[in-house]
């Protein structure tokens, strides 16, 4: 079971630092489209950290 909630963590912290990587690029070209959809990916990938990757390693052993 800790495989999976450890694999949603990763998936988590993957997206943020994709996220974090175009959302520097967008702010650079001044798109302020791109920056939207961006911040729209680094607020699922932090509740992907949160709700899936802690909340579920720490709630089952």
């Amino acid at each position: 079971m800790k495989s999976h909630s450890m694999s949603f963590l990763a998936i988590g912290v993957i997206l943020l630092i994709v996220g974090i990587i175009f959302l520097r690029k967008s702010i650079k070209e001044e798109d302020k489209e791109g920056v939207v959809g961006v911040s729209a990916l680094i607020v699922a990938a932090v509740i992907m950290i949160l709700f899936f990757g802690l909340f579920y390693t720490f709630t089952i052993f």
